[in-house]
């Protein structure tokens, strides 16, 4: 089956394969996306939360890289986090709040990490799955034409 006939072959930027075998860049791009999230959320300030933004880096590498990679950019997510806050001298009631806030924003990311990698795992297997219907299908539909045309 070509890539005209099979519409899960066509190039698609959401898909957890659009990017299969640059696993690298996707990793690179994450962590400069990273980065630029945590230079911003540094310079703005303790005062503005910047939370939300540090799942985005998480959010690719792990639709597009898989489990690790996404583990990976979570963890570093923190750490980026946790290197904003203490230098922008987020004033706490105790020294250790801000351990706490780094393990549960860490927390957080790798449950996105975790959570989106195995979403990509089930659409890839679903993917496949299906490929091996049509696949089995045709060879189902082949044979039963050959029947057939034996019987007349």
């Amino acid at each position: 089956m070509n890539d005209i006939q099979n519409p899960l072959k066509r190039w698609r930027f959401s898909h957890p394969g659009a990017f299969a075998g640059h696993c690298a860049a996707i990793k690179l791009a994450s962590l400069l996306v990273l980065a630029l999230i945590g230079w911003l959320d540094y310079i703005t300030g303790y005062e503005f939360g910047f939370f939300i933004f540090y799942f985005i880096p998480v959010a690719i590498a792990a639709w597009y890289c898989g489990r690790w990679s996404g583990i990976e950019i979570a963890v570093g997510s923190a750490i980026v986090w946790y290197l904003s806050d203490k230098y922008t001298h987020h004033p706490y009631s105790h020294s250790y709040f801000i351990y706490w806030e780094m393990f549960m924003r860490m927390i957080s990311f790798l449950t996105t990490a975790m959570t989106l990698s195995r979403i990509r795992e089930m659409v890839l297997n679903e993917e496949r799955m299906l490929a091996e219907l049509l696949s089995v299908r045709q060879e189902l539909d082949r044979i039963r034409n050959v029947s057939d045309d034996g019987m007349q």
